[in-house]
């Protein structure tokens, strides 16, 4: 198992072909009517594996790339461009490197910064939350219920000590159940975590502008899941004032500039949702989860299954370094075996002295003897 540039190569190929063909088929076909969400998100999901292991394996399949293909790598990694010791690739290899050091020393900073202001924000817990909170939790490690007025709209946080953030406003039992489910059900999944491993990999990868895709579409499919979780034993009515909820926490984002924990980059993604939630019974359960994961296990299979690698035919004046060199064989070349047991082995009229155990080979592959009395 080897990490190479061929490998690199085809992790980049691979995972950025399967963003593009899930995203469009999840937007424009309605891939989470086959799937579900939750199905969608697994294939999602194998794309981040996909990205993070680019290896080669003993069993992997070479295939040669072409000319065009040997002539890239060529450029980028044998021919010195700049300077006399680092090629292009090397030059290149440095900047992506660079650049993945401070996006993640950035994403360091960020998340420390936010850690350190949600510990020093004044907050107070809200036992009617903390109440509502304890019949919607089924788990260990419930989350602290906290409320504060240096937020405008709900978010959670934390992945080892969870917590869900509500601003300081006067909801209704019915609107704070509604937050808590969406919250809760972010927790409960891990959303947290998912989206720093989406950072991580954005930053691995910050030059390919598919892990943004990847990144934008998968936030969107975390959001659809909870809301499609949170309405799932809602009537009608009850799931129209949830989205009511929704939209008015959404227009306080606008209105403050702050979108923890909506992520909208327009409103036509808060549309879909809305779409999908009314459609709830629909898309929630679906045995095409089972699908998502064999269609993944295989696409990542086949991924690893073969390789694109340059060859060439080496040049005939490495081979041949002398000027004068031929080919030997039992047409043109014998052995001569002198009356003392001595052995010469005769090509391109030249007597070449061999011992016998070199002689004793050759006569088995087929080269003549001839006996001769003297030298």
């Amino acid at each position: 198992m080897d990490i190479t540039f061929f490998s690199v190569w085809m992790t980049v190929l691979w995972s950025s072909i399967l963003i593009l063909i899930f995203y469009v088929l999840r937007t424009k076909y309605q891939l989470i009517d086959i799937y579900s969400v939750s199905g969608v998100i697994v294939l999602y999901l194998f794309c981040m594996i996909r990205m993070v292991i680019p290896v080669e394996f003993s069993w992997t399949k070479v295939i040669a790339g072409g000319t065009l293909y040997n002539r890239i790598y060529y450029f980028s990694c044998i021919e010195r461009n700049i300077g006399n010791y680092i090629s292009v690739f090397d030059m290149l290899r440095l900047l992506w490197y660079s650049g993945t050091l401070l996006i993640l020393l950035y994403y360091v900073i960020q998340y420390v910064k936010a850690a350190r202001y949600f510990g020093e924000i004044l907050v107070e817990r809200n036992s009617k939350a903390t109440q509502i909170a304890d019949t919607i939790w089924n788990g260990s490690k419930k989350p602290d219920i906290l409320q504060t007025a240096a937020i405008k709209t709900p978010c959670c946080f934390g992945i080892l000590r969870k917590k869900i953030i509500i601003p300081d406003k006067m909801y209704t039992e019915e609107q704070l159940r509604f937050i808590l489910l969406h919250e809760c059900s972010h927790l409960k999944n891990n959303d947290i975590l998912v989206k720093n491993l989406i950072n991580i990999l954005c930053a691995l990868y910050w030059w390919n502008p598919c892990v943004y895709l990847l990144k934008k579409d998968l936030s969107q499919s975390l959001e659809i899941r909870c809301d499609l979780t949170a309405v799932k034993e809602l009537d009608n009515q009850l799931k129209s004032d949830y989205l009511a909820v929704v939209l008015s926490e959404y227009k306080d984002s606008l209105k403050t500039g702050n979108s923890a924990g909506l992520h909208y980059d327009n409103p036509k993604m808060l549309l879909e949702r809305f779409q999908l939630v009314a459609n709830e019974g629909h898309i929630l359960v679906k045995k095409g989860d089972i699908l998502a994961w064999v269609i993944s296990g295989c696409l990542l299979f086949i991924s690893y299954s073969f390789i694109f690698q340059t060859r060439y035919d080496a040049p005939k004046s490495d081979i041949e370094t002398i000027q004068d060199a031929h080919e030997v064989d039992i047409h043109n070349s014998y052995l001569i075996k002198m009356k003392d047991g001595t052995y010469f082995f005769h090509s391109n009229n030249v007597d070449i002295p061999i011992d016998e155990e070199v002689a004793k080979m050759m006569i088995g592959d087929g080269f003549i003897i001839v006996e001769k009395s003297e030298k």
